[in-house]
């Protein structure tokens, strides 16, 4: 059995190839070779954390069941922890044997912002420039800023903007980063909404990636009104997606049969962006195929 630490992870999976992984897996989503339900979510009395459960199966080329468990603990960061501990499991999709053991938070952090950057080259505009990540936690340094607080935003700079590729600076405000931006990644946990559909000027993209829970709010629901929308998949957004669920609520839109899925996207059974005026988003709830397909990816480079 192989064993995969954080180290091991991140170097066996640059993001420019784990962007390729998730292209192939979306399109296997759809082609019926990947199958996952949704996740299953525990939270303990007197626990301020969860645990979540993630199994998907390959049924093609090679049969194999994967299966993310998650120790979601609130109060980690103010112990110099992640708030995500556990494994990532990889087995023979014939005889269940184990065959690897990968650490989660280093692939969820991964794949996370590679499905991000799918969506943004299918979905942004070409000459889209200017990014702003609303978050300042392990998401927002994968995605590489605003946070919601002048203080934390700064200090992520200071963190990252060494080994950054571009230039990164602090905003004064969570609104005055959306309203400069071509690209908006939202990366909090917040249960009310971070951002509005005011700040949003024509042409934006938005990758929602955090609060998948079906009571927040993490962006304005009004998005979805004004938006040409994809998902990584209907099920989830119509069980997680706290957001989705007011629009729909407050008559916003309808339903989700006016939502694409990413997967449809690449396969070409939905059509993106049509204009350049055009708010594109991007609602990521986060799949366990993503997990499976990258463990994988990162096991055949050890063999």
């Amino acid at each position: 059995m192989i064993v995969l630490d954080h180290t091991d992870v991140e170097r066996l999976l640059p993001m420019r190839e784990c962007i390729a992984v998730m292209e192939q897996a979306f399109g296997d989503l759809q082609r019926g070779l990947l199958s996952h339900p949704l996740r299953t979510v525990w939270v303990p009395p007197v626990v301020n954390g969860a645990t979540v459960w993630m199994p998907a199966y390959r049924s093609a080329p090679k049969p194999m069941f994967g299966t993310k468990l998650l120790f979601v603990l609130n109060d980690n960061p103010s112990r110099g922890l992640d708030s995500h501990q556990g494994q990532v499991i990889l087995a023979d999709g014939e005889t269940g044997q184990i065959r690897a053991l990968l650490d989660a938070s280093a692939v969820t952090g991964i794949r996370t912002a590679a499905v991000c950057a799918l969506a943004t080259r299918l979905l942004a505009r070409g000459d889209a420039s200017i990014l702003a990540i609303v978050g300042t936690g392990i998401q927002a340094r994968k995605h590489l800023v605003a946070g919601r607080t002048r203080d934390h935003a700064q200090r992520f700079v200071d963190e990252v903007a060494a080994g950054a590729a571009c230039p990164v600076a602090a905003a004064e405000s969570v609104e005055d980063a959306v309203r400069a931006a071509d690209v908006v990644v939202t990366v909090t946990d917040s249960p009310t909404p971070v951002m509005s559909r005011e700040w949003l000027r024509p042409g934006t993209h938005v990758n929602a990636v955090g609060a998948s829970r079906p009571w927040a709010l993490e962006i304005d629901p009004k998005i979805y009104a004004d938006a040409v929308v994809f998902c990584d998949r209907r099920e989830s957004l119509c069980a997680e997606a706290g957001d989705y669920l007011r629009a729909v609520a407050d008559r916003l839109i309808a339903g989700p049969e006016h939502i694409g899925e990413l997967g449809e996207l690449i396969v070409g059974r939905r059509n993106g962006r049509a204009s350049t005026d055009q708010i594109t988003m991007f609602r990521s709830l986060g799949l366990a195929i993503e997990d499976l397909a990258a463990a994988e990816h990162i096991v055949s480079k050890t063999q």
